[in-house]
């Protein structure tokens, strides 16, 4: 929860990128992976509540705007995360990338090139 307080969202094609401004996140992101896939098979209705929140069964969220593509969660194919973060040092941030759909294992690998790329660090 604290964590999502201080969270940025961003947009990625067939997928998402949620910034963390200074320091690194303190969770497990293979077991915030696991308990995501746990809810899209959960079969749970997603309905739009206003301009900055939605709702994912009971449990209503912030959001930085209606991005509603799908009714429920099982609509939601293929969901990974990349397993680590992504050190933005020009602006000072950490980034955790997620992909969705058929080629989601190859989308990530195409956006993890930049963690390769010497400007990076």
């Amino acid at each position: 929860e604290e964590e999502l307080a201080r969270c940025g969202h961003d947009d990625v094609r067939h997928g998402f990128v949620i910034s963390f401004p200074e320091k690194a996140p303190d969770f497990d992101i293979q077991e915030l992976e696991q308990k995501v896939n746990a809810m899209i098979q959960a079969d749970l209705p997603i309905t739009y509540v206003d301009e900055h929140h939605i709702r994912v069964g009971e449990l209503q969220h912030k959001c930085s705007g209606p991005r509603i593509h799908v009714p429920n969660t099982s609509h939601v194919e293929n969901f990974k995360l990349l397993p680590h973060l992504i050190h933005d040092p020009f602006k000072r941030r950490y980034l955790l990338v997620g992909c969705v759909g058929e080629n989601s294992d190859k989308l990530l690998e195409k956006l993890d090139l930049v963690r390769q790329h010497p400007l990076a660090e």
